[in-house]
């Protein structure tokens, strides 16, 4: 009998010691993430589980701005992010982060608000190249603006002033997180809003007048994923497995009708930005935001044939940088290469596939 009870015991010891780390205990995964749609495909993989699937516990923090995120990475020691492309090329001069993927084309879901009354409305195509675009010099310089510094408002900011003949220094610049300028400029202050989405969904509602949207200032505004580099390097597998949750969601996402997502899109914005859409202004968020599964984001990367895609896009937001004084003389040289671009686990996740 005592032999019976010693064998089955071993057996179990056995059991016990053949499960593997990754399911019994996965490891926890800190990111940053904003109140925006890049963010709903992470939420919607931790809602289904996938990230404990792939081995990974990933634990999501809460920013207002891109910048607000990159400054928090030393406190809050997050090992994964999605930030606009303007703040993670800021970062990316330290050379602390890596940039990993491309979470979407937010280049629909930036604009710069008036409101009906705004004198700014009075003039448009006073640029011959920009037709849909209102403003002039004269209606612009000495206007207040709320913006948050370091973001792509800004960037469409200084872009849509430089096609009107002026720089940052012909507005007063008021500088405020994106909720904060929001709720500024609906008690009455300031007299022009640069945001993104949801914000612009909230702007339309309160019918509040695009005078400028990327697209018609020729701009593209990729949202990026990135690693933080010693996190990444000690714990590629890891950073992989992240991938795989996220691209996992993005496939999810784009097989299905965004009808049948609507709820769920309403369900994160309320859960996760504190912003209640109804199910139209969700629908048009779902649509205006172009994601990338694993192929297309290999295909951004791709350097073989001379310059990515992603290197093109990049590279005029960088050279616009440059030309606003926006980067460190000593730090140009590493921008200019774009060193942090780095596909190295989207073709490790590719190969494994």
């Amino acid at each position: 009998m005592k032999k019976i009870i010693c064998t089955v015991l071993c057996l179990a010891a056995l059991s016990a010691a053949a499960v593997s780390p990754a399911a019994a205990a996965p490891a926890k995964i800190v990111s940053a993430w904003l109140g925006e749609h890049e963010t709903f495909a992470a939420w919607y993989a931790k809602q289904n589980g996938w990230d404990l699937e792939e081995g990974i516990d990933l634990h999501m923090l809460r920013f207002d701005s891109g910048t607000a995120a990159i400054e928090g990475l030393k406190a809050y020691k997050w090992a994964v992010a999605g930030c606009g492309a303007v703040p993670a090329l800021m970062a990316s001069q330290s050379g602390n982060l890596d940039i990993i993927a491309v979470a979407n084309d937010e280049s629909s879901a930036n604009a710069i608000y008036v409101r009906k009354d705004s004198p700014v409305l009075s003039v448009k195509g006073a640029n011959v190249s920009l037709p849909e675009v209102y403003g002039d010099a004269a209606t612009v310089r000495g206007s207040t603006v709320l913006c948050p510094r370091g973001t792509s408002a800004h960037y469409l900011l200084l872009r849509w002033l430089q096609e009107l003949g002026m720089t940052e220094n012909d507005v007063h610049l008021k500088a405020m997180d994106a909720r904060q300028a929001m709720g500024a400029f609906s008690g009455g202050l300031g007299d022009i809003l640069p945001t993104w989405s949801p914000y612009i969904l909230e702007a339309d509602k309160k019918g509040y007048v695009k005078a400028a949207t990327s697209n018609n200032c020729g701009v593209t505004l990729p949202v990026l994923l990135v690693a933080e580099r010693g996190y990444a390097e000690k714990n590629p597998q890891h950073i992989e497995a992240f991938l795989r949750m996220y691209f996992r969601a993005v496939d999810a996402i784009a097989s299905a009708r965004p009808e049948d997502l609507a709820e769920k899109y309403m369900a994160f914005s309320r859960e996760w930005s504190g912003i209640r859409l109804d199910r139209e202004q969700a629908l048009w968020d779902l649509q205006a935001h172009r994601m990338f599964p694993l192929r297309e984001q290999l295909e951004l990367f791709d350097s073989s044939a001379g310059e990515s895609r992603l290197h093109t896009w990049l590279g005029r937001i960088v050279s616009f940088q440059k030309q606003f004084g926006l980067v460190k003389h000593v730090d140009e040289p590493r921008l200019d290469r774009l060193n942090s671009v780095n596909d190295v686990y989207l073709k490790a996740i590719s190969a494994a596939h």
